[in-house]
C-alpha cells in the first residue's frame, strides 16, 4: 500500500460514522444532563447486556427502594436478563390511601430526551398492578435475605388496590397528585394495604428476557418509573 491509499484511510470521514453494528448509540438531551441545557451526552450501549428501564416510584412514606439486593446505580440501569427481584421499606402508610405505586418502563418511541441508533422500537414495562405478585408485610424481616431471589415470601400478603393518595398539607402544590398521575399514565395501579402504619416491607419477582423489548409485555399484561413523593423525585421473549 502506497502513501496516498494510507493517507485516504486515516483521513476517511467513515470513521467518524456514529454507527455500530454491534452496540446501539443512545444520545441524552435534557437540562439534567452533565453537559447543561441544550447539550447531549452519547452513550454506546451493548443490548445484549440487557435493558434500561427508566424508574418512577411513588410512596406515602419515605422509602428505600432495593433491586437485586442493591440500591439502582441510577434511576435508568441496564437490567440484565434473567430472574430479578424489587424490594421496598416504606416506612409510613395510611390503609386509606395508595402505600407504593411503581413503574419501570423502556418505551424508546415515546422518550423524548433519547435518541437511539438504530432506532428502536421494542417495548418493556413492569408496572405495580394487582395481581398477587406484589406482596408485603408488617413483620421486620429478620436479616438482608428477604431482599434477595431465593426468600420464600409465601407467608407474605397480596397488596391490594387503592385508588387516592394522602392530600397535601396547606393549599400548596400536589406533588403526590403529579407523580400518580404520571404513573398512572404509563398505567401504574396504586396498591395499598388493609391495616397498619408501617413501615412495611414490599417485594416484586420478575423476569427479563432478550425478546422482552420487541414484545412489549410484561407479566401477561398489556404494555403499560424512580420518583417518590415523600420528598423528592428521581428519574431514572417476554416478561412475566
Amino acid at each position: 500500500m502506497g502513501m496516498r491509499d494510507r493517507e485516504l484511510k486515516l483521513n476517511s470521514v467513515s470513521r467518524y460514522a456514529k454507527e455500530s453494528p454491534l452496540f446501539i448509540l443512545e444520545e441524552h438531551g435534557h437540562c439534567e444532563v452533565p453537559a447543561g441545557c441544550g447539550g447531549v451526552v452519547l452513550r454506546w450501549r451493548d443490548p445484549l447486556a440487557g435493558i434500561p428501564l427508566r424508574i418512577r416510584l411513588y410512596t406515602a412514606g419515605e422509602c428505600r427502594m432495593l433491586l437485586d439486593g442493591a440500591e439502582p446505580p441510577s434511576a435508568r440501569p441496564v437490567v440484565p436478563y434473567g430472574e430479578h427481584v424489587l424490594a421496598f421499606t416504606v416506612a409510613e402508610v395510611d390503609p386509606g390511601y395508595i402505600a407504593l405505586m411503581f413503574a419501570a418502563v423502556h418505551r424508546p418511541a415515546g422518550d423524548s430526551h433519547v435518541d437511539s441508533t438504530p432506532e428502536q422500537t421494542g417495548e418493556t414495562s413492569i408496572l405495580s398492578t394487582v395481581d398477587g405478585t406484589w406482596r408485603w408485610t408488617s413483620t421486620e424481616p429478620a436479616d438482608d435475605r428477604w431482599s434477595g431471589l431465593d426468600f420464600d415470601d409465601t407467608d407474605w400478603a397480596p397488596m391490594e388496590p387503592r385508588a387516592g393518595h394522602r392530600p397535601p398539607e396547606g393549599t400548596g402544590w400536589d406533588q403526590a397528585g403529579y407523580q400518580v398521575g404520571q404513573l398512572a399514565e404509563l398505567g401504574a395501579v396504586g396498591l395499598g394495604v388493609p391495616d397498619g402504619t408501617g413501615p412495611i416491607w414490599v417485594r416484586k419477582t420478575f423476569h427479563l428476557a432478550p425478546d422482552d423489548a420487541t414484545d412489549g409485555s410484561v407479566d401477561g399484561l398489556p404494555d403499560g418509573s424512580l420518583d417518590s413523593a415523600t420528598g423528592g423525585s428521581t428519574d431514572g421473549g417476554a416478561a412475566r
